[in-house]
């Protein structure tokens, strides 16, 4: 008796070991990750955390060695640590069981109006553990006590290919430029579960109705039911994922129902009930798979003067299913004829964000978009969207922030037609005051109001006829106008911009 008794208990144990090591090797890897790539101290604010963010609750003991930058800024006079950081680094102890980590930044001194400091901070190494380095590796925080007053900006959209799509803060005139190939998708951070396609790639997204088992579909899967679609007009009959494939990318050839509200793309406007994707509900299996093209390569030969060149070749495609608890996503997706395995990113929302993008290219979320109160203005080298069974695509695009509060209206000062001008009784630009200014007339639910309307691409000008009344986030009013297309060279892709705060 106490033979098998012994014998009970011991494979017990062995089964509890079993167990214990099995979750151990299901962990995913460690990493840490600065919450954002840039952020700021509002005016009025000394003190902000500056978080580190782990892939996982951390299983051992150890420490994250951050080195520092800074400019116009010196430690224990415009600022410090905690942990210290007087040598130009600092060590950040963390504990099995933590979550996060946090450098707590204090601002002793605000800078001069007119000059700017800031800090960039980086991880570096992590000290007694084989731990790696997530999205974020680095952090730039910059000091704004002021909004900025205005400034001419260059647009750092990168030349003819336009490889960079950029964002532009008006209260500090930061610009951050992003190259558009880095992300294919991103998620809305809001309380809707929204997901959005970068237009700038010219990304696509079909929705195969009553199929939620991703590594069930392949080309040769035969759709729910037949659709009847358009490709210029003329109507094609569609019934396999193969035959939906030939006109999915975005061309003068896309594939589009207008009458029965079948687009592959998402709406120039921007709003949220505009998108391919449909929003993804917390029941998983109302989520359905959905096939993604994934755009077009940058090309690197430049073009002629004054012409472009932004759409080389086809990118290829994927199949995608994106589910949601409300709180985060997880992203599955695979090669269309894979029936094995896929893979999966998870995306936690972040409130500091309008959207989180992600790669499939590296599988990993990607630092895009700067914090919603960081950005006002996007531009893009191109923009792209379907319609009535062709595909759109638009160079130097400009869209607005409207999802993350930004207000935005046109004033046109003249129209010619047929050689005939006739001036509108509205102030010049240079004339223009905040007395001016009709609140009512900001729009927010269309995020395209600049779009490409701003230029004339035949004749390689900005137009001079308009200009642009724009309120931040956080109140602040503006006026701008475009001051070139082409740089002093010739060349598409370096376009000039001006703008003025308004008091």
């Amino acid at each position: 008796m106490r033979t098998l008794l012994f014998t009970k208990l011991l494979c017990t144990l062995l089964l509890f070991s079993s167990c214990s090591k099995d979750d151990s090797d299901n962990l995913i890897d460690f990493s840490a990750s600065f919450k954002n790539a840039s952020t700021g101290i509002l005016e009025g604010d000394s003190e902000i955390n500056l978080d580190i963010n782990f892939s996982r609750t951390a299983t051992e003991s150890g420490s994250i060695e951050i080195a520092y930058t800074t400019d116009n800024a010196v430690y224990g006079t415009d600022f410090t640590t905690h942990p210290s950081g007087e040598n130009g680094s600092l060590t950040l102890p963390v504990n099995a069981g933590d979550g996060k980590a946090t450098i707590t930044f204090t601002k002793l001194t605000d800078p001069i109006e007119g000059t700017s400091r800031s800090i960039d901070f980086s991880i570096q190494s992590f000290e007694g553990v084989g731990w790696n380095v997530g999205a974020n590796k680095n952090l730039n925080l910059s000091f704004t006590p002021v909004a900025s007053s205005g400034a001419v900006i260059d647009l750092l959209t990168g030349g003819s290919n336009f490889p960079n799509q950029v964002y532009i803060d008006l209260s500090t005139s930061k610009q951050t430029a992003v190259q558009r190939d880095t992300w294919e998708l991103a998620v809305y951070n809001g309380t809707e579960n929204r997901v959005f396609l970068n237009s700038s790639l010219l990304v696509a997204a079909a929705q195969l109705e009553g199929k939620t088992d991703l590594l069930a579909v392949t080309e040769s899967t035969a759709l729910s039911s037949p659709l009847t679609l358009n490709s210029w007009g003329q109507p094609s009959q569609v019934s396999t994922v193969a035959e939906l494939l030939v006109n999915l990318p975005v061309g003068y050839s896309q594939f589009s129902n207008l009458a029965e509200g079948i687009v592959f793309t998402d709406s120039k406007e921007g709003n949220l009930d505009e998108t391919a994707f449909a929003e993804v509900s917390t029941t998983a299996s109302e989520n359905n798979v959905y096939l993604v093209s994934l755009g077009n390569e940058i090309p690197t030969d430049a073009a002629e003067a004054g012409s472009i060149n932004t759409t080389g070749a086809h990118r290829g495609f994927l199949k995608v299913r994106i589910l949601s608890d409300g709180n985060s996503y997880t992203i599955r997706y695979a090669a269309l004829n894979e029936t094995s395995a896929y893979q999966e990113i998870t995306v936690a929302k972040n409130s500091d964000q309008v959207k989180t993008a992600v790669s499939f290219t590296s599988g990993t979320v990607v630092a895009v978009e700067p914090e919603a109160s960081k950005w006002d203005l996007n531009f893009t080298g191109i923009y792209s969207y379907s319609s009535g069974g062709y595909g759109l695509t638009y160079s130097d695009y400009g869209l607005h922030n409207s999802l993350g509060n930004v207000g935005l209206y046109e004033v046109l000062t003249y129209q010619i037609t047929d050689a005939v001008r006739t001036d509108y009784d509205v102030p010049s630009y240079t004339n223009f005051s905040i007395s001016d200014v009709n609140e009512s007339a900001l729009i927010y639910n269309n995020q395209a109001v600049i779009a490409s309307d701003w230029r004339n691409s035949g004749d390689g000008i900005a137009k001079d006829d308009r200009y642009y009344i724009i309120k931040d986030g956080e109140g602040n009013l503006y006026k701008l106008r475009f001051t070139a297309l082409l740089s002093s060279g010739g060349e598409r892709g370096f376009s000039q911009l001006e703008y003025e705060k308004l008091n």
